[in-house]
């Protein structure tokens, strides 16, 4: 018994501070927020700086879009076409008004998409 007596007056001297559990819940939770504020101000970097890149690339495109359409248009051009013409030595001539087949597009038909008209 002696020794549940001596642990009884240890308990007894012990010193007890108060630890402030309110304040240990604010600090946990303003670490909590900072971290996430931190990590969502680098996610927004990120993403900042691919959308950068991303509109770049997109420029880049379109640069590139309007020269190959550019392109295109001069080697199609009618003159250019019979100049290919005769240099590969076909014996071809443009198609006259008759023999020409427009196709157009409806954006209204749900079925058909395309109408021909002569």
């Amino acid at each position: 018994m002696a020794t549940k007596s001596k642990k009884k007056q240890m308990r007894k001297n012990q010193v007890k501070v108060p630890f402030p559990v309110l304040l240990a819940n604010v600090l946990v939770l303003v670490t909590v927020l900072g971290l996430s504020y931190m990590w969502l101000c680098s996610r927004c970097d990120a993403i900042g700086k691919e959308i950068k890149r991303k509109e770049a690339e997109l420029t880049a495109a379109q640069k590139r879009l309007v020269g190959e359409q550019d392109r295109w248009s001069y080697i199609t051009s009618p003159a250019n076409l019979e100049r290919a013409i005769k240099k590969h030595r076909i014996n071809m001539v443009m198609p006259g008004e008759s023999q020409i087949v427009r196709v157009r597009y409806r954006q209204d038909a749900d079925t058909v998409p395309l109408a021909f008209n002569k």
